[in-house]
C-alpha cells in the first residue's frame, strides 16, 4: 500500500513524472537516430539518457516507500530503501559505460562519419536537459529534497555528456572521424564517474556516515537559544533515506526534578524538528554534568539499595518517627543523600537538631555516600 503523498511529496512526483517523460523520449530519439546516423557519440549519449530514465524510476520508488509508516520489521522507517536502490543503479552505470567504452575503442580503427541529423539531435538534448535540471533543482531547493537535487544534477550530467557528443559529431561531419568514438569514450568515461560517485554516496549512507559540519552547525545554534540547556556536546546526524536522524546529550541544572528535564529535552527536540529541513527524529541524552569519554561515569549503588539501607539506620533511632523521603544526587562521581525525616514536634529545636546531627554521622558512612542532607519535618 503506497503512502499518501503530502505537498511536498506530490510536486516532487511531478517533477520527476516529466523528467521520466522527457528522458524515456530523448533516449529513444538519440538512440534511434544514432544507429541510424552511425554516431558512437549519440548512441552513447542516448544510453546516459537512458540511466536517467533509471534514476527517475528509482527517484519515484524513494519517494513513496521512504513515506511508508514504521512497522514492526522497519521501527526505524523505510527511508533506507532509497539507498539500496540507487547502489543497484550506480552498479547499471558502471556496467554500462564500460560497456559503451568496449564498443567505442574498437571503433577507433575503423572510424565512421555520422549524418548531420545527429548533429540537431544532440543540440536539442542539451537544451532538453538543462530544463530539465533547472525545473527539478527549483523543485528540490523549494522542498529542501535531497533526492529531488541529486537527480536535478543526473540532468545537468545528461547536458553535459550532450555537449562532448555534439563536439565529437561536429568533429567528425567536419572531416576529423576519429573524434566521434573519442567522444563517445568521453561520455562512457563520465558515465562510469557518475556511477562510482552515486555509488559511493549510497555505501555511505548504509554505513551511517555523519552529515555534512554546516548541518551539525545549524544544530548546534538551535541548541544555544534553548532556555535550560546549559551546555551540549555528542551532536551527531545521519541520513535514512529523505529523512535525517540525530542524537545529542544535554547538560541541565543538577538538581531540577525528571519532570522539568523531560520538558527540556522535549523543547530540544521540538525546536531542532522544526527548524532543521529534513530532521525527522532527535533523541536526547539528559546529563547533569559533562563526562568525557575518557572519563565514563562511575556506576554506584542504585537508589533502592541505599534507600533500604537508610531505613535500617532510621530504625534504630527510637526519636524518628517516620523516613518521609529519600533522594539521591549522583554528581561528581560522588553520592549526596537528600533524606527528610519526621520527628515529634513537642521536641526543642535543639534536640531535633542533635539528632540529625548523629543521623547524619551514620547515613555518610554507608558505602558510596559522600555527604548526606538531613531535612527535619516537625
Amino acid at each position: 500500500m503506497l503512502a499518501p503523498l503530502d505537498q511536498s511529496g506530490k510536486e516532487s512526483v511531478q517533477v520527476t513524472v516529466v523528467g521520466v517523460v522527457a528522458n524515456l523520449a530523448l533516449s529513444l530519439l538519440k538512440g534511434v537516430v544514432g544507429f541510424i546516423s552511425l554516431s558512437s557519440a549519440l548512441i552513447a549519449d542516448a544510453i546516459h539518457s537512458l540511466s536517467d530514465l533509471l534514476s527517475d524510476a528509482v527517484t519515484l520508488w524513494a519517494i513513496y516507500i521512504s513515506r511508508k509508516p514504521i512497522d514492526n520489521s522497519h521501527p526505524y522507517g523505510h527511508g533506507k530503501f532509497e539507498a539500496v536502490g540507487t547502489f543497484f543503479i550506480s552498479l547499471m552505470l558502471i556496467l554500462a559505460g564500460f560497456g559503451i567504452a568496449t564498443h567505442s575503442i574498437n571503433q577507433l580503427n575503423e572510424p565512421v562519419v555520422p549524418g548531420i541529423l545527429a548533429v540537431w539531435i544532440a543540440a536539442f538534448s542539451i537544451v532538453s536537459k538543462e530544463l530539465l535540471y533547472r525545473y527539478a533543482s527549483y523543485v528540490g531547493h523549494k522542498h529542501q529534497s535531497r533526492i529531488l537535487l541529486a537527480n536535478a544534477w543526473h540532468h545537468r550530467t545528461d547536458a553535459i555528456s550532450s555537449l562532448v557528443a555534439l563536439a565529437g559529431i561536429v568533429g567528425a561531419v567536419l572531416g576529423y572521424p576519429l573524434l566521434d568514438p573519442i567522444a563517445a569514450i568521453v561520455v562512457s568515461g563520465w558515465i562510469i564517474k557518475t556511477g562510482l560517485a552515486i555509488g559511493y554516496e549510497s555505501l555511505m549512507e548504509l554505513t551511517d556516515k555523519g552529515v555534512e559540519q554546516d548541518i551539525l552547525k545549524s544544530i548546534n545554534e538551535v541548541l544555544t537559544e534553548i532556555k535550560g540547556v546549559e551546555h551540549f556536546h555528542k551532536v551527531r546526524a545521519r541520513r535514512m533515506g529523505p529523512y535525517m536522524l540525530v542524537d545529542l546529550h544535554i547538560e541541565v541544572a543538577q538538581t531540577i526534578s525528571v519532570s522539568v528535564s523531560h520538558q527540556i529535552a522535549e523543547r530540544v527536540r521540538f525546536s531542532i524538528v522544526n527548524q532543521i529541513p529534513s530532521v525527522n527524529e532527535v533523541l536526547v541524552h539528559v546529563d547533569a554534568e559533562n563526562h568525557p569519554e575518557e572519563n565514563p561515569v562511575k556506576l554506584m549503588r542504585p537508589q533502592k539499595e541505599i534507600e533500604a539501607e537508610i531505613q535500617v539506620i532510621v530504625n534504630t533511632f527510637q526519636e524518628i518517627e517516620a523516613l518521609t523521603h529519600v533522594l539521591c544526587h549522583y554528581l561528581n562521581e560522588t553520592l549526596t543523600v537528600e533524606i527528610g525525616i519526621a520527628v515529634d514536634p513537642i521536641r526543642q529545636i535543639i534536640e531535633a537538631k542533635e539528632i540529625a546531627s548523629q543521623l547524619k554521622l551514620k547515613i555518610e558512612l554507608v558505602d558510596d555516600t559522600q555527604t548526606a542532607d538531613i531535612h527535619l519535618e516537625i
